[in-house]
């Protein structure tokens, strides 16, 4: 683990998986709430263990990449019926 991830604010991981979860549950894209929550606090992790603090940019770019996701799993499952 990162000392970058030990030295951020206590909340931050959590605060920035809720603005995440709660803009896909609105939109109707969080489809499996269990496989949503673990790849947003996976990619949110991430980016804080490089450093990142901004809760706003964190929360996006976790948007994003999950919306990224979705997209490439659809795609797959597809191709394979």
């Amino acid at each position: 683990m990162s000392a970058w991830f030990n030295n951020a604010p206590p909340l931050l991981l959590e605060e920035s998986v809720k603005i995440a979860f709660d803009y896909l549950e609105r939109t109707g894209e969080a489809d499996d709430v269990g496989e949503t929550c673990q790849f947003l606090v996976n990619k949110i992790g991430f980016m804080i263990a490089q450093g990142e603090r901004n809760r706003l940019l964190l929360s996006n770019r976790a948007i994003a990449a999950y919306q990224r996701y979705r997209k490439a799993r659809t795609v797959e499952l597809s191709l394979v019926s």
